[in-house]
């Protein structure tokens, strides 16, 4: 009888393994270092996030403009500013994030995320025009979820697959894979490192 009930458990396993999903074993499995992942691995994983995030494909939204009107010039736009460069992870009704150039010395762009709509980040120059938008699909704070950006004219620049605060997958508009980030390296396709960052 304990012959019997093992035999079913040990099939029902390799049932329930002949039916799972293969690639899921490396999405859940992310968190691993890029290095040390085999090229067929590798490529399992890029392309089942590719296939989350290109199911349609990518076009340019006609428009953006009118779409932002709003939103075009960030009408308290000082204030963010030097909320931004003085560290400020939220002000007022939006989390803010500051890009620097260089070694943290100079803001270029800040980013406003409206607290009461997570669903987008807006991206302003230094002067407060608004040059481009995220649009945040999944269960966003919560990982993983993608954000694709466009420019205000309304063409895809990239799209960003989070797996964690420590790993992001990054592709071109047209799905080509560009690399992992992990950490403050970017990574290509063979592991080798073609950008560093300063902050992640």
């Amino acid at each position: 009888m304990k012959k019997i009930k093992y035999l079913a458990a040990v099939l029902f396993l390799v049932q329930s393994l002949a039916f799972a999903n293969y690639n899921d074993v490396y999405i859940a499995d992310i968190q691993y270092d890029w290095i040390d992942k085999s090229m067929v691995e590798k490529e399992a994983i890029i392309s089942e996030i590719r296939d989350i995030i290109f199911e349609d494909e990518l076009i340019k939204i006609k428009d953006m403009k009118s779409q932002f009107k709003d939103r075009l010039k960030d009408k308290e736009h000082l204030d963010h500013y030097y909320a931004a460069s003085a560290g400020y992870e939220e002000y007022g009704d939006y989390n803010l994030s500051a890009f620097y150039y260089g070694k943290r010395k100079h803001i270029y762009m800040y980013a406003l995320q409206d607290k009461k709509d997570l669903s987008k980040a807006y991206y302003y120059d230094a002067l407060g025009k608004l040059r481009y938008v995220d649009f945040i699909y999944g269960d966003y704070p919560d990982y993983p979820y993608y954000s694709i950006q466009y420019r205000i004219s309304g063409k895809p620049i990239s799209a960003i697959y989070f797996v964690s605060k420590d790993t992001q997958y990054l592709y071109e508009p047209d799905g080509t894979f560009k690399g992992v980030w992990y950490k403050h390296n970017l990574y290509d396709e063979h592991s080798d490192i073609i950008l560093t960052r300063t902050a992640y």
